[in-house]
């Protein structure tokens, strides 16, 4: 797993997080503590760039939901299901081009209710 972070300046600091390669048990820990660094310093805002991911297993999957958690300020160990499901990640986290299949388990998973999913076409 390849994690790439950019800074941009909009009105607020936003984190891109480009990540490369499949998500899963073998790296969901990278993914989660790179998302902690991001929010402690130097953003509170984050783009998660899914373009080069072509696959997500089910703990990849629960890696994107404790990013939600974190972002929406709801520690982990006090998180109650009505918590969860409210609209603050999607003030602070986006997701950006997920491949079909991820797009499809985020969506299974009931993900895609936490986040706005954008689709960008870059031209190559």
């Amino acid at each position: 797993m390849n994690i790439n972070v950019t800074l941009k300046q909009a009105r607020e600091l936003v984190a891109v997080m480009s990540l490369q390669g499949n998500i899963d048990a073998s790296n969901f820990v990278q993914i989660v503590d790179k998302a902690q660094e991001l929010y402690q310093n130097p953003s509170r805002y984050l783009i998660i760039d899914l373009s080069e991911v072509p696959s997500i297993s089910s703990t990849g999957l629960a890696a994107v939901h404790k990013i939600a958690l974190l972002y929406s300020g709801v520690q982990e160990e006090k998180a109650h299901p009505d918590l969860t499901h409210n609209s603050s990640a999607r003030k602070y986290v986006k997701l950006l081009n997920p491949q079909p299949a991820v797009d499809k388990a985020l969506g299974d998973a009931g993900l895609k209710l936490f986040f706005k999913v954008f689709t960008i076409l870059i031209p190559r």
